[in-house]
């Protein structure tokens, strides 16, 4: 490596002092070096920066096209370095710009894996419809290569790993070179290991190492052992999963990549603690906080924090416990709702595609309506009977199509404002009526308080009686609570088994009145009506707008500390949140 970092930055040097004349020659010499820069941008960082670095100090000798190349391959180490916003904001600006039509797709596409890897969903979907209406125009086989790897690994990443699996795949029908049979191996693997079709002694896993070792793409074989060692966690086989972890740690950290460390910290953490090498899983678990400083909750990160506050409970260090404790919760709260935002964000995507299908059918029938309206135009000369004729059977025609339009709009309506499941309304316009609703106590001084509660123990119900059972439990729970509730009353159900009522108008006190009958209610429901016979029972968080004010993500998040308290305390109870 040595060798070649000295001849590389001994052909800048010397390319750096050419004059002015040979500016040909100097163009070819500025391409090789940005082509080098980025095919080892992965697997060499540190040497494709310092290219990178030299190139910028003479950006004036490059053309426009290799002005926009660099700053590409510059916008890519910000965000390799921990710093995506930077980058991003790099790469939007090189999207507007002049730059050619593949260099523009590739940098969209670039854009899209940001957006993953910064949990922007909603925009991340947005460019990636985008691309993928782009990628059978794109003629350089590499890019649409490189196109289809982002679609794939954003799908991993947002949890639809079926999608993911199904553009991986598609690299399967191409002529690929090395390094994207490497991508393409490290995003099948994950797909198939998230989706429960690779087994831990799987020939496929060790043959996507291979290929990426082979390669020199650390990045992505050290992800595809983090999978494997996922797989030895969970059969709680730390010793396996040390085995591959601390070989592999040094390469991890020469990186830079923190996504990647933290991964391998945390896992290193979790084996040593099933080990009770209680030391070095402190240790560990502490490097990945520190790690993770600027990335934000992850599942790493939760895992870390729980970690710490076992430990310092078996150390009977409790003060220190519930320092971690507190921090496991905050960041196992923020987790499951970057989730929760991923399957919101998607479920969306799909909704406006479903709206924007139908609205083009409409519009297609219409263009033959109008069609149709023109033919009879031209033929009432000849015919005026058989003209009346046709316009009757074009205006039944019409009313049809309104008619199927009409139903279909509402249809929607109903799908993007209410739970399909339950009937009650959906988080998306709980969200706009509870602001209105939080707007109007404000501004008329009237009490307003928000109940959350959750079904306890449901995840047991729907693993031993199927999860046509919990979804019986469900709509059986929304039934008894909206049947109790007034007409004003906003009634949702939040995702999974957590339901949320806002009761504009009504102080503490009647609200807890209120939820101790929703309590009672769903305490009361006869299971046996599902096929079996099991106790239902829900915990409830209470709080009000005089307690939490008129914020609605403090109201629900104070409601929401309540109702674990609830959980906390033995369940099928209410507790009032206390400032």
């Amino acid at each position: 490596m040595k060798r070649i970092t000295f001849g590389l930055l001994l052909l800048l040097s010397t390319t750096f002092t050419v004059k002015a004349e040979s500016s040909a020659h100097i163009s070819k010499d500025f391409d090789e070096q940005l082509q080098y820069a980025d095919k080892i941008r992965s697997s060499d960082p540190e040497l494709s920066n310092t290219i990178l670095l030299e190139l910028q100090k003479h950006e004036e000798l490059l053309t426009a096209e290799q002005q926009h190349y660099l700053k590409y391959l510059l916008a890519y180490q910000l965000t390799f370095q921990g710093t995506p916003d930077k980058g991003l904001k790099q790469f939007k600006e090189l999207a507007e710009s002049k730059a050619s039509k593949s260099l523009k797709f590739r940098t969209n596409i670039t854009i899209i894996n940001t957006l993953a890897n910064t949990q922007k969903w909603n925009e991340g979907l947005a460019y990636l419809s985008k691309a993928l209406e782009l990628l059978p125009s794109i003629e350089n086989k590499e890019i649409m290569q490189t196109g289809l790897m982002v679609a794939a690994n954003f799908y991993n990443q947002l949890g639809q790993y079926e999608l993911g699996y199904k553009y991986a795949e598609k690299l399967n029908l191409l002529p690929i070179n090395d390094r994207n049979l490497c991508l393409s191996k490290g995003v099948i693997i994950e797909a198939k290991i998230n989706l429960e079709l690779l087994a831990e002694n799987s020939d496929e896993i060790k043959q996507g190492i291979e290929i990426c070792d082979k390669v020199g793409e650390t990045l992505m074989s050290s992800f595809i052992r983090s999978f494997l060692v996922r797989l030895h966690l969970n059969k709680q086989q730390p010793d396996k999963a040390l085995n591959i972890l601390l070989p592999n740690l040094e390469v991890v950290e020469n990186s830079h990549y923190p996504r990647l460390i933290i991964i391998f910290y945390s896992s290193i953490a979790k084996a040593y603690s099933f080990k009770q090498n209680y030391i070095q899983s402190e240790k560990y678990a502490l490097k990945t906080i520190a790690q993770a400083e600027l990335l934000g909750a992850s599942q790493p990160v939760v895992q870390a924090y729980e970690i710490l506050y076992k430990i310092a409970e078996q150390r009977k260090e409790f003060q220190l416990a519930l320092k971690y404790h507190v921090n496991y919760t905050k960041a196992n709260k923020t987790y499951l709702d970057n989730i929760k935002t991923k399957h919101l964000a998607y479920q969306l995507a799909e909704h406006q595609a479903i709206e924007q299908e139908t609205r083009i059918k409409l519009l297609n029938e219409q263009n033959k309506l109008l069609r149709v309206e023109q033919d009879l135009a031209q033929a009432e000369a000849e015919n005026n009977k058989l003209f009346i004729s046709l316009l009757i059977a074009l205006s039944t025609l019409l009313i049809f199509w309104a008619y199927k339009s009409r139903l279909t709009q509402k249809r929607l309506r109903q799908m993007a404002e209410y739970d399909s499941l339950t009937g009650i309304y959906n988080r998306g316009h709980f969200t706009q009526l509870a602001r209105s609703s939080l707007e109007y106590c404000q501004s008329s001084n009237l009490p307003l308080s928000c109940i959350l509660f959750d079904l306890d123990k449901f995840k047991t119900i729907n693993d031993n009686y199927g999860h046509a059972c919990g979804d019986w439990v469900l709509k059986k729970t929304a039934d008894v609570c909206r049947n109790i509730g007034r007409k004003n009353d906003i009634f949702v159900r939040l995702g999974g088994e957590e339901f949320c009522i806002f009761l504009p108008g009504c102080d503490l006190t009647t609200a807890k009145e209120f939820a101790e009958l929703c309590r009672q209610e769903v305490a009361a429901i006869d299971s046996t009506e599902s096929g079996f016979s099991f106790d239902i029972t829900a915990s409830f968080g209470l709080t009000s707008a005089k307690l939490s004010g008129f914020d609605l993500d403090k109201i629900i998040a104070d409601a929401d500390q309540a109702m674990y308290l609830s959980k906390n305390n033995g369940r099928n109870r209410i507790t009032l949140f206390t400032p």
